[in-house]
């Protein structure tokens, strides 16, 4: 039988150079289903029981808005400062990230926590204004206390170590537990492949794109004419969130990776307003993201 070696397993390895990170944030939705008012709904249109809810919105839009616009902002960049891992749970990031990605965190909760602060202060006056909005739909067991309504906000980020197959102890017999190793390093292996291959997409996702955008691009020449094919300044923004990114994205060290964020540099030297007014730079730059597509690319086929 062949043995796994523990200092050149991919588990093995990947424990020395990566961590499994997963993101929980709680929020109360100030939403409430209305039995009665369902009930009445579905019997006014002979429909069955099970044929709709009436979901009563507690507070309006306004009151949650900026807790949700952080909420939003905070698992977004959470997916992009990490990799997918196994079973779609935690997510894998490289050790050397660990500490900017703390610092990221904590920054975040801040805002989050500063946001349910000023909600929480305001709470009272928005149920007492519920009470003309939602007329007689308005129930006061809806509301919980403020102190109830503070716990439910809440932010966890936590590490976990990446499983190895030496770290499999089990009361078996050794064959046993060895083909339960080995099955073990098949998974790590092909989650670790997985998501080396997400870096490689994101990629070409964002070099595709500068290349499609900047061919594309016609600028207005006459008086009263539109430009066409206009590209924002997102189009280099996506390019620089990238290479900030990849370094807590290369799980194994690879030395392409660590190479492919100087190859990005000269695609956000410029900003798009010169890309838009350069022809000559604008060019430079699309085959230069297309040199880069063409080479990520080939990783797919």
């Amino acid at each position: 039988m062949n043995m796994i070696s523990p200092v050149h397993s991919v588990s093995s390895v990947l424990a020395t150079r990566a961590m499994i990170v997963s993101l929980n944030i709680s929020q109360w939705e100030g939403r409430r289903i209305d039995r009665k008012v369902t009930n009445e709904v579905n019997q006014q249109h002979n429909a069955a029981a099970d044929a709709g809810r009436y979901n009563k919105l507690l507070l309006p839009k306004e009151a949650l808005a900026t807790i949700q616009s952080i909420v939003s902002a905070t698992r977004t960049e959470f997916h992009e400062r990490t990799l997918p891992w196994m079973d779609k749970g935690g997510r894998i990031m490289a050790s050397d990230g660990y500490l900017s990605h703390m610092s990221w965190i904590r920054a975040q909760t801040t805002k989050f926590e500063r946001a349910v602060d000023e909600f929480i202060s305001s709470y009272p006056d928005y149920v007492n204004d519920a009470q003309q909005r939602l007329g007689s739909l308005f129930k006061q067991d809806d509301y919980p206390s403020a102190d109830e309504l503070r716990a439910k906000f809440r932010v966890d980020c936590r590490v976990f170590p990446v499983p190895t197959a030496t770290d499999f102890r089990v009361d078996m017999s050794d064959a046993q537990a060895e083909l339960i190793r080995q099955d073990i390093e098949r998974n790590v292996a092909d989650a670790t492949a997985s998501a080396v291959q997400d870096v490689y997409k994101r990629v070409a996702d964002v070099t595709g794109r500068m290349v499609e955008r900047l061919n594309a691009y016609k600028p207005a020449v006459h008086k009263g004419e539109k430009s066409e094919g206009v590209f924002r300044d997102s189009l280099v923004e996506n390019i620089r969130d990238l290479i900030s990114v990849l370094p807590a994205l290369n799980i194994t060290g690879d030395p392409e990776l660590t190479a492919m964020a100087d190859r990005l540099k000269p695609l956000a030297e410029h900003n798009a307003s010169t890309l838009r007014d350069n022809p000559a730079i604008r060019r430079d730059v699309a085959d230069e993201a297309a040199k880069i597509f063409q080479s990520v690319s080939e990783y797919f086929a």
